[in-house]
């Protein structure tokens, strides 16, 4: 079945789906051997100025870790840091607590830029987060034709667990939950189960 058919042709050139902030963009096959191969983007911002996303599941490269350190004299688990995407930009933190949130997006997350802010982020320890360095970005309308081109698939809200998962298994559970989320609106079903194997069907 997957060799008959391409993303592309899967979904119409019309289809617009909402990109807004606390959308999940999930890299599509056609990606693969690009630097965006099985990267999941969360959008920051969205207007006429353009799309501007952060990628949750790219590790730090040993440059970034190093310039965390010189700023910050801590080091992170695996995973805590990413390279957000290669547009330069401030380094910022993701994360859930509220009371050190500049920005609060969907789902309670919220964004933090201030540098000070970042290590009682990180002695807390309370809720998970992200450090990210570097930004994704679209011009406008660029981003909602590699969607409706079958570059990415878009899911309108993100939650935090998913946000805050494995960086090794974000990418097969946003391709899931999407996958589902697609089957739901088809069937007209919110509540239906989904069986474990398709054996069970």
């Amino acid at each position: 079945m997957a060799d008959r058919f391409t993303s592309s042709e899967l979904m119409p050139f019309d289809f617009t789906p909402e990109i807004n902030p606390g959308s999940l963009l999930i890299a599509t096959e056609l990606l693969s051997e690009t630097p965006f191969q099985q990267a999941v983007v969360l959008i920051l911002q969205s207007n006429k100025l353009g799309t501007i996303g952060v990628t949750l599941n790219q590790p730090a490269n040993e440059e970034i870790k190093s310039a965390w350190q010189q700023l910050t004299g801590q080091r992170l688990d695996e995973g805590c840091l990413v390279s957000g995407g290669p547009i330069d930009g401030p380094v910022f933190a993701i994360h859930q607590n509220q009371l050190l949130g500049e920005i609060e997006m969907p789902g309670g997350i919220f964004v933090t830029a201030q540098a000070n802010k970042f290590r009682e982020l990180i002695d807390r320890n309370n809720a998970p987060y992200r450090i990210a360095f570097g930004l994704v970005g679209w011009k406008l309308g660029q981003l909602q034709s590699e969607v409706n081109h079958g570059y990415w698939y878009c899911s309108r809200n993100s939650s935090a667990d998913q946000i805050f998962c494995d960086p090794d298994d974000l990418w097969s559970d946003a391709m899931k939950r999407h996958g589902e989320s697609v089957l739901r609106e088809i069937l007209g079903k919110a509540s239906f189960q989904f069986p474990n194997t398709p054996l069970d069907n």
